[in-house]
C-alpha cells in the first residue's frame, strides 16, 4: 500500500483504507462542512445519540461503492471496467451528498416554504425545482474538481470523467433513457414506437459522447444514486448507520446481496443489476429496514412535529440571513455559493447566542427574537404537540385534501392563525411510493438465466406485502395555550375528521 494511503477506523465497516484522491477530497473546505450536518436533521431531541453526521456517512458510501464495483469487476472480468471508472463510483459516492443544507432534507422543506413567501402564485414545478440538494452537490464537486484538477489527472480523471461523475451522483441523462423505454413498452401504434425507438438512439449516443464511455456500461450508474429501483449503497450505509445510532436493528444483509449481484440486460435494453433468485427475501428486509426506520424514528410524529419547529425557525431568519437570496443565485453566483457554504447545523446556537448583536435593523431583531423564543421552547422541550391524525389515500381523494387547503380551513373556522397549528403530510413506503420495489428489480437463477418474479416462492407468500405506502395527515398544535382550552381542542379534532372523511 502506497504511504500516501490513510487507514480510518469507522464504526459501522470498521477498518477503511482511503485512496490518496478520495484524501484530498476529505480535506477540501466543501468535504469538511458536512463534520456540522447530521445525517437525521433534528431527530437527536428525540434520539440523543442520534448525532452522527453526513461526513461518516459520505465516507461509508464511498467505501460500499468500491466494495459494490470491485465485486462486479470480479465476477464478470468481460465487462472491462477501467479502474479510472470505478473511481469515479467511488468518489461519487464520497461526494454525493455535497449539497445538502443546515440539518439536511429539512433545508429542503424550508427552501419550498421560504419560495412561496416570495412567489405566492408559484407553479408547483417551481416550488420544487427551487432547491434540489443533488443539483448543489454537483457545483461543490466542480469547485473540488477545478481546486484539485491536477490531482485527479494524476489519476487519469479528465474532463469526460468529471462529467461521468457527477452523471453518478445525478444519473439525469440515463433516467431520460429509462424513461423512454417505458414508454416505449407502452406504445400502441407502430409509429409511435419508430418514433421512440430513434429517440432512444439519439438519446444513447449523447450519453456516450457526453461521458466517454459506453451505453454498455450503464449499470454503474445504479451503485450510488439508483433512478431505477432506489436500491444503492447510499441506502446501504444510512439504514447500518441509522441502525447503529438508534439502536433499531437492521436485518438486511448487503454483504449477499453485492455477492450475489450480476450485470444482465434482461429484455434488450440496458444492462443492469440484477440479484439472485433467492435473495429475494433478503432484499424486502431491506425494504422492510427502510419502512421500520422511518416508522420507529424518521417521521415518528414527535420527531416530525420537532423538525417543523426548526423550519419555522429557520423561516424567522431568511431575511436575516438572505436565505433566499442566496439559494436563488447558487447556479449563477460564486458568491451565493460561498454564503451557502458558511450555512450549516451551528445556526441554531449562533442564534440563539450571538447573531442579535451583529444585526442593526429593528424588523430583523424582530426576526430573531421571535427564532430565539422558538429555540428556547425547543430546548425546554416545549414541543409542538399531535392532537389528530389520519390515514388518507392521496392518490384517490379530491385535491382540496391537502396540507394547506385543510390548514386553511381549520384556521378559518375556528379563528386561528398559522402561529396556532400545522398540518403535516407523512408518507411512509417501500422507496417506490405505492408500487411493490421488485417490479423494477430483475433475478436469476443459478444458470444466469432471467427467472420470472411468480416463479419464485417467496414472491408469492402470503405474507407478502400487498400494500407499498402509508399517508397520514397529521395535526400539530403550535401554540400550547391551545392545549388547556378543551373546548378549542375538541373542536379542532372534529373539523380535522370531518374535513379528511368528506374529501375522501
Amino acid at each position: 500500500m502506497s504511504l500516501d494511503f490513510k487507514i480510518i477506523k469507522d464504526s459501522v465497516h470498521g477498518l477503511i483504507d482511503l485512496k490518496p484522491i478520495i484524501v484530498k477530497i476529505i480535506d477540501t473546505p466543501e468535504f469538511q462542512r458536512l463534520r456540522n450536518i447530521k445525517q437525521l436533521e433534528t431527530l437527536c431531541y428525540i434520539y440523543p445519540c442520534a448525532v452522527h453526521n453526513r461526513f461518516e456517512h459520505s465516507i461509508g458510501t464511498s467505501y460500499l461503492a468500491r466494495q459494490f464495483i470491485e465485486q462486479i469487476s470480479k465476477n464478470q472480468p468481460e465487462l472491462e471496467i477501467k479502474k479510472e471508472e470505478a473511481l469515479c463510483v467511488e468518489i461519487a459516492g464520497l461526494c454525493h451528498d455535497l449539497g445538502h443544507g443546515p440539518f439536511s432534507h429539512l433545508f429542503e422543506d424550508l427552501a419550498k416554504k421560504i419560495y412561496i413567501k416570495h412567489n405566492p402564485d408559484a407553479d408547483q414545478n417551481d416550488v420544487k425545482n427551487f432547491f434540489v440538494h443533488e443539483d448543489v452537490s454537483l457545483l461543490l464537486f466542480d469547485r473540488i474538481y477545478n481546486h484539485l484538477e491536477k490531482d485527479f489527472k494524476k489519476e487519469g480523471l479528465n474532463e469526460n470523467f468529471k462529467e461521468l461523475i457527477k452523471e453518478l451522483i445525478n444519473p439525469s441523462s440515463i433516467k431520460k433513457i429509462m424513461n423512454k423505454y417505458k414508454e416505449l413498452k407502452n406504445a400502441e401504434d407502430s409509429h409511435n414506437v419508430s418514433e421512440i425507438e430513434n429517440e432512444i438512439k439519439g438519446l444513447k449516443k449523447e450519453f456516450e459522447q457526453k461521458l466517454g464511455i459506453s451505453i454498455e456500461k450503464s449499470f454503474l450508474f445504479e451503485i450510488v444514486s439508483n433512478v431505477r429501483n432506489k436500491i444503492d449503497v447510499d441506502k446501504w450505509d444510512y439504514f447500518a448507520r441509522d441502525s447503529l445510532n438508534l439502536g433499531i436493528n437492521n436485518t438486511f444483509d448487503y454483504k449477499r446481496f453485492i455477492f450475489s449481484s450480476r450485470v444482465i440486460n434482461p429484455n434488450g435494453t440496458l444492462n443492469q443489476i440484477c440479484v439472485r433468485d433467492k435473495e429475494l427475501r433478503n432484499v424486502y428486509e431491506m425494504f422492510r429496514t427502510r419502512e421500520d426506520l422511518h416508522k420507529r424514528a424518521y417521521q415518528l410524529p414527535k420527531a416530525t412535529g420537532v423538525k417543523e419547529m426548526i423550519v419555522d425557525i429557520l423561516y424567522e431568519l431568511d431575511d436575516v440571513l438572505d436565505l433566499y437570496e442566496t439559494v436563488s443565485k447558487l447556479k449563477t453566483d460564486d458568491e451565493a455559493l460561498n454564503n451557502y457554504l458558511d450555512l450549516d447545523d451551528r445556526i441554531i446556537c449562533i442564534t440563539l447566542k450571538s447573531l442579535s448583536k451583529f444585526v442593526k435593523d429593528k424588523n430583523l431583531k424582530e426576526n430573531i427574537s421571535r427564532a430565539r423564543i422558538l429555540i428556547d421552547r425547543l430546548n425546554e422541550r416545549k414541543l409542538y404537540k399531535e392532537i389528530s391524525r389520519k390515514i388518507v389515500n392521496l392518490t384517490k381523494s379530491s385535491e382540496r385534501l391537502n396540507k394547506e387547503a385543510i390548514e386553511n380551513e381549520l384556521i378559518k373556522k375556528n379563528g386561528l392563525t398559522k402561529d396556532d397549528i400545522c398540518v403535516i403530510e407523512s408518507r411512509i413506503n417501500f422507496g417506490s411510493k405505492d408500487i411493490d420495489p421488485l417490479e423494477n428489480l430483475e433475478f436469476y437463477d443459478k444458470n444466469f438465466q432471467i427467472v420470472k418474479k411468480n416463479s419464485i416462492d417467496e414472491y408469492n407468500s402470503k405474507m407478502k406485502p400487498h400494500n407499498f405506502e402509508d399517508i397520514k395527515l397529521i395535526l400539530f398544535i403550535k401554540n400550547r395555550n391551545i392545549l388547556s382550552d378543551l373546548n378549542l381542542l375538541n373542536s379542532l379534532k372534529e373539523s380535522f375528521d370531518q374535513i379528511i372523511n368528506f374529501n375522501l
